[in-house]
């Protein structure tokens, strides 16, 4: 038999989330597009759609898969390590850039706004200048997308600048 490369679990359980996250955003208020090309940290890009008009506001999105969330015992809400230069590059959006951790197994989608991670906690942006390749961040596991969509919604209609630096601040929200 020739060689030929390799399927992963990593690449099934990363498709898999990408499917189940576009399949879960309501068509009505949202247009899901995948981002091809280089990998810069941004998977997908997804447009808000009121009163059936185009916005062009959007929230970009890295979603990550997994069979085995990690959920923190003492508090409630998921730990993920994820690369800082997606990190630096997601504070860096004028848009607003969100985290989607996506429970394969439950189908459940979870969410963290990243801008408004760091706003809250802005000790964060120390660790950003610490030289390491990984940071962990705290996804609440309230944060789940579903039909009740507001705070999406709104969180799209948010408008960044400043990042990614303690001056990051949220300018507008409509």
């Amino acid at each position: 038999m020739p060689k030929l490369p390799q399927d992963c679990p990593a690449r099934i359980i990363g498709a898999e989330a990408r499917k189940l996250v576009h399949y879960i955003f309501p068509s009505e208020h949202w247009e899901y597009r995948e981002q091809t090309g280089n990998d810069n940290g941004v998977d997908c890009t997804i447009e808000l759609i009121e009163q059936e008009k185009w916005t062009n506001r959007k929230l970009e999105g890295q979603i990550k898969g997994t069979r085995n969330p990690n959920k923190m015992k003492s508090e409630n809400c998921f730990s993920f390590s994820l690369d800082v230069k997606t990190i630096t590059y997601g504070l860096s959006s004028a848009n607003a850039f969100v985290l989607f951790y996506m429970d394969v197994e439950t189908e459940m989608v979870y969410y963290l706004p990243i801008q408004d991670y760091f706003i809250a906690n802005p000790a964060l942006f120390d660790q950003l200048e610490q030289n390491e390749r990984k940071m962990s961040v705290h996804i609440p596991c309230d944060n789940l997308v579903f039909d009740n969509d507001f705070e999406l919604q709104q969180i799209a209609k948010s408008t960044y600048i400043g990042g990614p630096s303690r001056n990051l601040r949220k300018v507008d929200q409509m």
